[in-house]
């Protein structure tokens, strides 16, 4: 159990730890000196088996950017005010903070109790009550003769042994505190884990700077140890980076795919003792884990009469960070003003992949509320089930900082396993609702049973036609999946690169069939040439409008082959002339127009044509005046599509 004291200057929060733990945790010269805690102080209590870590934070106000990242991640606090003074603006901004870092359990503890009689200690006790909740127990002491000590500290063991044990689900996360170099040791670095579990050996990425270290041995509790986990206070001795390269507030992560970012959403409220309004943009200081980083306030939520927000507030609001951190869903933060003088408020990252929101609508705002749900399990519920998102599985791993068998756990769940159907693309996983699958793969059905009645003679479509024009709630990322699952199950057929309803035949009519054999050998007249539309129509006695419809359908159907604005091929020849500028290439790599009008006998504007299809379907490509062979598979896939 990890447990921070909170309160005014000079109430004796580090002698009270003194009395506990029998540990002085001002260390530092001016400390001694001015009798004022600077930088965090830490100590531990063991006894009966139960290990407690304290956290002595100072409290002055110049130092509350040190004290924000002391409580940052502890079980509960210890509010100190002396009896003599009673409640001071310091207290309340400390509890303040930490009911904004999500706190939930405290004690109140009343020293210089030999300075007051009972009466006033009893108002005074009564008065802090008011703030931190009526059911919070009050320990009063005499830091100097130690009256109290003992309740106290038999309460706090009683605590630790009776708190629940902490989930070691997610990747080990530490956000550093202190960093220092010691003799015949060397780099050590320390903080409270978050999450999970290290063990001596285990290697960890440094974020978010993304470099590799080793872990060579650990302290948990100020005790040696082969383990570090969740809870815990922990010293670990480090290599493979060097001390200039670490900076406070950075992570040492289990998980090397955490993203940097420097937008996330959140979840923000604004504290209740603020005195004014904060506006859309304005500037601010994130305190996250141990990190202090300058920042601007998005509003997402923002309204025609006016961006601003009023003291007890809670909104959701977009941080943008000036430079790069890293978090996971879940984290804790504090934001001050710029000046680093008045606390705003806090909260929790709902999204740490947040993304530019110049429009924040119903869809974006059910999407957090559900990011917002207690549980992982619930959030995917609510997203893939309720909502019918599709979820990128891979990035909401990363974001909630799961382990690949807590995501199998997860999806292992009736309520997930029952109604969500997941899959693979490329190296991303995706779980989408059956009910959404199944509504998706409906109207690609529909929209190519209507596309077969409009178009009897065509074979059918390729995917990316089915993908523009089937349906706008089919998600790209989905359809090569979703399209396979119809062929699979029967319902679709691919031939050729297209793809059709299972049992659909293209039907030509006959007067089409008859015009097409005319339009046909009409081509094929030409030999090695390459007609137009103008040339074709003199040779026949077609009407404009049958002549066209008949040479578009064969394009289509690949019968032929559009070349230019007007100009048309059968395939026989196109494999020709690519069989010629082929045999040409294996013995000159580069050719010009010149060379191969010359080398097939066609008219120049015919062979500009030709090459710049060519070129267009990557058989060739253009170098300056002259052309390459670039994919001689190129033409040949042209030419197996073709019926």
């Amino acid at each position: 159990m990890i447990v921070a004291t909170a309160g005014h200057v000079d109430h004796g929060k580090t002698t009270l730890i003194k009395q506990i733990t029998g540990i002085d945790t001002d260390t530092l010269e001016e400390e001694k000196r001015r009798g004022v805690s600077i930088n965090l102080g830490y100590a531990f209590l063991h006894e009966n088996s139960e290990s407690i870590g304290f956290i002595d934070v100072p409290g002055h106000h110049r130092f509350i950017n040190t004290m924000i990242s002391g409580v940052s991640s502890i079980d509960m606090a210890l509010v100190v005010v002396a009896a003599s003074e009673g409640l001071k603006p310091q207290t309340i901004e400390h509890f303040e903070i930490l009911r904004l870092l999500g706190i939930k359990k405290y004690a109140i503890i009343l020293t210089h109790i030999d300075r007051v009689d009972l009466s006033h200690r009893e108002l005074i006790a009564s008065q802090i009550q008011g703030l931190v909740g009526e059911e919070t127990p009050v320990f009063p002491v005499n830091n100097k003769s130690g009256d109290g000590i003992s309740q106290l500290k038999n309460y706090l063991l009683n605590e630790a042994m009776a708190k629940d044990s902490k989930s070691e689900q997610g990747h080990f996360r530490l956000s550093i505190d202190r960093k220092f170099l010691l003799n015949g040791i060397g780099l050590v670095t320390t903080g409270t884990v978050i999450s999970g579990k290290i063990s001596e050996g285990d290697r960890l990425i440094l974020l978010p700077h993304r470099k590799d270290v080793r872990v060579r041995a650990i302290h948990a509790q100020n005790r040696k140890s082969s383990i570090g986990q969740i809870g815990e206070r922990c010293a670990l001795q480090i290599s493979g980076i060097e001390k200039k390269d670490i900076s406070r507030g950075d992570w040492l992560s289990a998980c090397a795919q955490i993203p940097s970012t420097n937008r996330i959403n959140t979840r923000l409220e604004i504290s209740r003792h603020l005195s004014f309004t904060l506006k859309h943009l304005c500037p601010i200081k994130l305190f996250i884990g141990a990190k202090l980083i300058s920042a601007k306030l998005y509003l997402l939520e923002r309204k025609k009469d006016g961006n601003f927000l009023k003291a007890a507030t809670s909104v959701f609001a977009q941080i943008i960070i000036d430079g790069q951190i890293s978090c996971c869903s879940g984290d804790r933060f504090i934001i001050r003003d710029d000046s680093e003088l008045v606390t705003l408020g806090g909260g929790s990252v709902i999204d740490p992949f947040a993304e530019y929101s110049p429009k924040f609508d119903d869809d974006d705002r059910n999407y957090l509320l559900a990011l917002e749900m207690p549980t992982i399990l619930q959030k995917l519920e609510r997203l893939v089930v309720d909502q019918k998102c599709l979820v990128n599985l891979s990035e909401f791993e990363v974001a909630q900082n799961l382990r690949e068998q807590d995501l199998d756990d997860l999806l292992s769940a009736k309520s997930l396993k029952d109604k969500a159907t997941t899959f693979q693309n490329g190296n991303q996983t995706y779980i989408l609702s059956k009910e959404r699958w199944k509504i998706s793969q409906q109207s690609v059905l529909v929209f190519l049973r209507k596309w077969h009645e409009n178009n009897p003679s065509l074979s059918g479509l390729e995917m990316d036609q089915i993908l523009a024009e089937a349906s706008p709630i089919i998600d790209e990322v989905i359809f090569p999946n979703l399209i396979q699952d119809l062929i699979d199950t029967g319902s679709l057929s691919h031939r050729d690169g297209k793809f059709s309803i299972k049992g659909i035949e293209p039907v030509v009519p006959a007067v089409d069939l008859v015009n097409w054999e005319m339009i046909k050998e009409a081509i094929a007249r030409y030999h090695q040439q390459i007609p137009t539309l103008a040339n074709i129509k003199d040779e026949l006695s077609l009407d404009s409008s049958v002549l066209q419809r008949a040479l578009k359908i064969a394009v289509k159907d690949r019968r032929a082959f559009k070349i230019g604005e007007s100009r048309f091929l059968l395939p026989d020849t196109l494999s020709f002339y690519a069989n010629e500028i082929k045999n040409f290439a294996c013995e000159q790599s580069r050719f010009s127009v010149v060379e191969i009008k010359n080398l097939i006998g066609l008219g120049r504007n015919s062979c500009i044509d030709l090459l710049e299809y060519f070129d267009l379907i990557g058989f060739t490509k253009r170098v300056g005046a002259e052309r390459v062979m670039i994919d001689e598979q190129a033409i040949k896939n042209i030419l197996k599509k073709s019926n």
